[in-house]
This record gives structure tokens, C-alpha cells and sequence, in this order.
């Protein structure tokens, strides 16, 4: 158990040697001190450095190989948007396991190039209060500025970091944009949160690859950026996933996973189905009374594959492929749709209703 009598001790006797004031800390900092305390740290010795080895990296980074294909150019991407202001980047696990760095050679030399590599290890009870470890403890974007950080010796470091949240909530990794004080902008958090939230949508996108994905956000003109809700809609109206955006948006409402859409929005998928599959933008309002914009971002992954003729071969859904008069209704029905490419036509064509021709596409 803390004893918070004697760690509010050795907080403020800390801060009156370093010259600073307890109401220059935020509560997030003053917090991270404290457990710093709590756990035997003493900001005036030199932090214990703690590095894996290259094997044990290498295996670590194999384990999260597919994450990193995303990450990686989604760094380097970051780090073209702050070069020149003697930055590094940094991708970490969710533990503050540095994977991979980006930096110039000037930065190299700093206090930042030679302290995070990776390999190194930069949780807050190892490292004191820094910004990666920081955003690992509380989840969410964090800035650690100059005497912020706990040791001394990382007084002359600034680090701006941001969590990667996938699809059900849980912190994967850590976006981490560090430098010398000196060199601080105050917009750098901004370009690091975009760019976690740009992995974070590529990841709903590849994991909810067979499913239809709807954007949405109360603006339309920020249905093209990275702030939007996303919702993955199986065949049945139902949804099956939502990204963080989403869960904001709609917070109050129930649960959004394997919810009906129409418990969701006052409109029933079914009604809408047909302009969203046509690329339409819908003005809908969810069941608290707030409207927003939708459009389709991504169709149903097609059932088809190329036969030894090279012709395409459509196959029944998965709910229909083990009844023999079942699957072939729905190999003429989504047939019907690939010819057509609407739903409503194929409706019409075949004589059956959207909400039949929606079912089987997925």
C-alpha cells in the first residue's frame, strides 16, 4: 500500500530542488510522479536503461509483424510531416517496448537519438514520467515537456505519444514523436494523434474486410478524414463492429456490437440499403435525435473466384452453401446483382424483395 503522507513528502522536497511549483504540474504529470515515488525511483540518479536483445526484439517484432506493415509507412509518413525540427518517431508495443525509430542524424546525437532505440524499454515505473510511457498508463494522448519528465536527466526531452485503440478498445501500440525542448511545436500532438488515428482505420478496414463499412459524422464535408465513425454492417442489418469515433458519437446509446441497426438509427438498414450500395450520401438520425451524414466506405467483399477458364464463377453466401436448393436461389440472386449492380433492379428482375437480395450478399 502507498503511503501517500510520505510520498507527497518526497514530491514536494522534489520539486523544491528542481525549482519548480506544484501548480506548474497537471494532474496527469503530478499523478505519474507520484507512482514514480511509490515505486523507489530517484529522478536525481540516472534512469536504469533497459534493453532486450536483438533476438528477443526480432521475435517481438515478427509477433507483430501485420501491425507493423501498417505502422511503418504511417511513421514515415509523420516523420516527412516534422523533419527538419530535430524530431525521432517511435512505434512501441503496448508494454513502452520501442520496435522501430525514425530519425535524422542531427537527432542522432541528441539526448532523444541516443536514449530511444529500438529495443529499449520506456515504461513509467523503468523510465519516470515520459510521454510513451505516460499514454501506456492512462491510454490516451499524452505531452511530457521538458521538467515534466521525472529524471533529471530527461529534463531536456519533450515527447508528444498517442495510443493505437483497435476495434474492441484495447491499446495495441504507442505513436511517439520525441525531441529536445528547444525544439517543441505546439501542433506536433495534433500531426501524432492523426496519424494513430489513421492506423486505427486501416485496422477496421482490414479486420471488417468482408463486411459493408459506413462512415458517418454530423459534418459532411469530414466524411473524407480520419474523424469519422465507422460502422461494419453485416448482410442481416446488424452491426458487427464499430471504431472508437463511432462509440463517441453514439455514446448513450446501447452497445453497438451485434446491435440492429435499426435499434441504432430510426431508419431500418433495409431502407437505406439501396442508396448506400449506390454510393449516396444520407442525412440519418439515431434514436437521441442527433442527425448525421453516412455514406458507404467500403462494399461487401464479393463471393467469386476465377475458375481454371478464367471465368468468373459466383458462389452462394455462407448461410445457403449447404442446402442444395437454397444455394442455388442465391447463386442467381447475387448473380442477378453482379449483372445488375443494384439492388433495387435485381429486386425487380427477379421479383423478390431488396431486403431478400441484401441478405444474400454478404
Amino acid at each position: 500500500m502507498i503511503n501517500l503522507t510520505s510520498t507527497n513528502k518526497e514530491y514536494n522536497n522534489i520539486l523544491k530542488k528542481r525549482g519548480m511549483l506544484s501548480h506548474q504540474m497537471n494532474v496527469d504529470i503530478s499523478d505519474s510522479w507520484s507512482r514514480c515515488i511509490a515505486e523507489g525511483l530517484n529522478p536525481f540518479k540516472n534512469p536504469k536503461q533497459s534493453i532486450i536483445s536483438s533476438s528477443e526484439l526480432n521475435q517481438i517484432k515478427e509477433q507483430n509483424e501485420s501491425l507493423r506493415k501498417i505502422v511503418i509507412p504511417e511513421i514515415e509518413l509523420l516523420y516527412s510531416q516534422i523533419a527538419g525540427t530535430n524530431f525521432m518517431v517511435a512505434y512501441s508495443d503496448d508494454k513502452g517496448l520501442v520496435l522501430d525509430t525514425i530519425y535524422d542524424k542531427t537527432c542522432l546525437q541528441t539526448d532523444v537519438g541516443k536514449s530511444v532505440i529500438p529495443g529499449s524499454i520506456w515504461a513509467e515505473k523503468i523510465c519516470g514520467t515520459n510521454g510513451l510511457g505516460l499514454s501506456v498508463e492512462l491510454k490516451k494522448p499524452t505531452i511530457v515537456s521538458g521538467k515534466e519528465h521525472f529524471f533529471v536527466a530527461h529534463e531536456k526531452i519533450s515527447c508528444f505519444a498517442s495510443p493505437i485503440i483497435n476495434y474492441d478498445g484495447k491499446t495495441i501500440g504507442i505513436i511517439d514523436a520525441s525531441t529536445d525542448s528547444k525544439s517543441r511545436e505546439q501542433h506536433t500532438l495534433a500531426l501524432v494523434k492523426l496519424t494513430t488515428r489513421s492506423i486505427e482505420t486501416k485496422l477496421f478496414i482490414k479486420k471488417f474486410s468482408n463486411e459493408l463499412i459506413l462512415s458517418f459524422h454530423p459534418r459532411q464535408e469530414y466524411l473524407s478524414t480520419t474523424s469519422v465513425g465507422m460502422l461494419a454492417i453485416n448482410g442481416d442489418g446488424m452491426i458487427v463492429g464499430a471504431n472508437r469515433n463511432a462509440k463517441i458519437m453514439l455514446n448513450g446509446l446501447v452497445d453497438l456490437k451485434n446491435e440492429n441497426f435499426s435499434n441504432i438509427f430510426t431508419n431500418s438498414f433495409s431502407s437505406i440499403a439501396t442508396d448506400l450500395l449506390n454510393n449516396k450520401i444520407l442525412k440519418i438520425t439515431d434514436h437521441l435525435g442527433s442527425s448525421v451524414f453516412v455514406i458507404k466506405s467500403q462494399n461487401f467483399r464479393e463471393n467469386k473466384i476465377i475458375d481454371n477458364n478464367k471465368a468468373n464463377k459466383t458462389y452462394s453466401c455462407k448461410n445457403c452453401k449447404d442446402k442444395k436448393i437454397k444455394r442455388e436461389k442465391c447463386i442467381l440472386i447475387r448473380s442477378t446483382f453482379l449483372e445488375t449492380n443494384s439492388i433495387s433492379i435485381a429486386s425487380r428482375k427477379l421479383g423478390v424483395s431488396r431486403t431478400t437480395i441484401y441478405k444474400h450478399l454478404k
